[in-house]
Formats: C-alpha cells, sequence, structure tokens
C-alpha cells in the first residue's frame, strides 16, 4: 500500500521535472518541463517526439495537462525510477491497427490526440498507481490487469474502469458507486 496522506496537485509551486523510458524503444527522457509558471516549449517538443507513434514514426502536439498528470502521479506515488510508458499518441492507422486485432482499442482514443498514456512504474504495484490516478480524478484512468499490468492515463472526462478479465469486472464498481453517491443516483 502506498502511503499518501494527501494528494500533490500540479499546482504546486515549483519545478516539474518529468522520468520517462519507453518499454519500446528503450528512449529515456528526463527533463524540466515547466517552470516559473510557464511551459517550456522546447521541453513540450521532446516530450512530443519522444511520445510519437512507433509503429508510423509520427507525432503529435501533446496536451500539457497530460504531463501534469503523469508529473502529480509520479509525485504521488513517490517511485526513485522513471515511468514507463508503453504507448503514447497514436495515428488513426496504428489505433484501427491495435483495434482489428482485438485490443480493446477506443476507436475515437484519446491517444489519437495526445491527451493519454499507458504507463506503469517499476517496483509498485500498477494497481495502486491506477489508485493514485482514479483519486486524482484529472481524467481517464484504467487498470489492465493484463500479463504485463499497466495503467491508462488520460486528460479527457474523468472516468475509471478496469479491463475485464476472467474473475474482474468491466467497470470500477468502487468508483461507480462513489459517483453515484455524489451525484444522489445511487
Amino acid at each position: 500500500m502506498l502511503a499518501a496522506p494527501s494528494i500533490l496537485r500540479a499546482d504546486a509551486p515549483y519545478k516539474r521535472t518529468l522520468r520517462m523510458q519507453s518499454l519500446n524503444s528503450g528512449e529515456k527522457l528526463d527533463l524540466v518541463y515547466w517552470a516559473d509558471g510557464d511551459y517550456l516549449p522546447e521541453a513540450l517538443k521532446r516530450v512530443e517526439w519522444f511520445m510519437r507513434d512507433l509503429r508510423e514514426n509520427k507525432s503529435a502536439p501533446t496536451d500539457p495537462r497530460l504531463l501534469d498528470l503523469l508529473w502529480e502521479i509520479d509525485q504521488n506515488t513517490r517511485s526513485k525510477n522513471p515511468i514507463y510508458t508503453m504507448s503514447g499518441y497514436r495515428t488513426e492507422k496504428t489505433n484501427a491497427w491495435l483495434d482489428a486485432r482485438g485490443n480493446g482499442v477506443d476507436p475515437g482514443s484519446f491517444h489519437m490526440r495526445g491527451m493519454a498514456m499507458d504507463i506503469t512504474q517499476d517496483f509498485l504495484d500498477p494497481e495502486e498507481v491506477y489508485r493514485v490516478a482514479r483519486k486524482l480524478g484529472r481524467g481517464g484512468a484504467g487498470f489492465y490487469p493484463t500479463k504485463t499490468p499497466y495503467v491508462h492515463v488520460d486528460v479527457g472526462p474523468v472516468d475509471a474502469w478496469v479491463y475485464p478479465t476472467p474473475g474482474r469486472p468491466g467497470r470500477d464498481q468502487e468508483y461507480d458507486e462513489l459517483m453515484a453517491a455524489e451525484s444522489g443516483t445511487g
């Protein structure tokens, strides 16, 4: 269990650094992407290339809110290791290819808009990373307890799910009950 008495938010007044490593290309990225209240344009360009679609070798602008979300997750998990990335930006062609393979890919995926990333963190239970992402409430958080477990995070509408596998539901029941209670429908 992670011991996090309070969730750190991206509006904290200091530099924000991201350390990431692509599990597909082996590339590493370690940079300050925000300082003195502003995103650093050169750093955003480097992140954009790092997150590129490796099948098509194409990049697109990354939503800076995604970087803030990744930073918040990293701060709250207190990991000493980089965030391991599995999938960042995807072209429509790559997204369709993954969908055709039955990978449970959303045809309108936020990956195609530079608003999503699939991640894991070394030496941390991926389900704990998912819980932190879900608790932050900055967008979508999905846990995929597959052979290589990972967490999907995006800066779209707030949502949470667990990818269905034998013995696991397709929705995060605890999250759904909490949302129903907050809206008065549960």
